[in-house]
């Protein structure tokens, strides 16, 4: 009788059960490369690394939300591209692990639709619920439309703002910088949500981790899947987009 081919072992420090194609080891970190050269997590300079690019993020993410130097959109441009260069950066340092992603791999246009059709209900589903509890709570609807209208064209502006800008680089930086680092030591179901549960993180509202959450896994589950981050921007922009169109509408910008 043929025995099956051997596909998992034990890390030498933890004894965790880890896959032969694993680098290091999902539970403590240790080189699985060098059983008698085992390193620390801390020294994982993937680790390190990954820890560098969500601490300076999640900083400046803090500095915006905890003080109001950064009210106007003028000010909030320049922290979206000040996030966007360090994204930018770091995928310029780690650009052949992640240049595959950014082929779309895997193409299906029905899948792709279906996708979009998908972000588009959970975003009215989302965005009714919120509306309801602000209405219940807060007797009014507090939306986005207010920190925009105050400049022309403030539709294409919270397009732009909202949609466009993290669809991109959200997806770039949690999917794309993040994902990345951890994966070359950890199993890819823990990476999928923990960089779902930073992603929630940097948005900062309590509240919102109920939903976040969820969606990270989404479209860290799609990443995982398909190898691209194509369907998860795609998802993301058409989230978001109807946000906007719903936040627009409720505050009478198409009436």
């Amino acid at each position: 009788m043929n025995e099956l081919p051997l596909t998992e072992t034990n890390c030498n420090v933890c004894n965790a059960e880890v896959k032969l194609y694993h680098r290091y080891c999902y539970n403590c970190g240790s080189n699985l490369l060098f059983n008698d050269n085992q390193t620390n997590l801390y020294k994982n300079k993937s680790f390190r690394y990954a820890l560098i690019f969500f601490i300076i993020y999640l900083s400046i993410c803090l500095t915006v939300h905890f003080t109001n130097l950064f009210n106007d959109y003028g000010r909030q441009f320049r922290i979206e591209v000040l996030l966007a260069v360090l994204t930018l950066i770091y995928i310029q340092q780690n650009f052949n692990s992640i240049k595959p992603l950014l082929k779309f791999r895997n193409f299906s246009l029905i899948r792709l639709i279906g996708y979009i059709m998908a972000a588009a209900v959970a975003s009215v589903i989302i965005n009714v619920i919120i509306t309801r509890l602000n209405i219940s709570f807060f007797e009014n609807y507090t939306g986005y439309y207010n920190r925009y209208r105050m400049y022309s064209m403030p539709a294409l502006l919270m397009i732009y703002s909202i949609a466009i800008n993290p669809a991109l680089f959200e997806e770039l930086a949690f999917r794309g910088v993040l994902y990345n680092y951890l994966d070359k030591f950890l199993n890819t179901r823990f990476v999928v949500i923990i960089t779902a549960f930073m992603f929630a993180v940097v948005h900062l509202n309590l509240i919102s981790l109920v939903w976040l959450i969820p969606f990270g896994i989404g479209v860290g589950t799609m990443r995982k899947r398909f190898g691209t981050i194509w369907y998860g921007v795609i998802f993301h922009f058409t989230f978001n987009l109807i946000t906007v169109l719903f936040d627009l509408y409720e505050n009478g910008y198409f009436r």
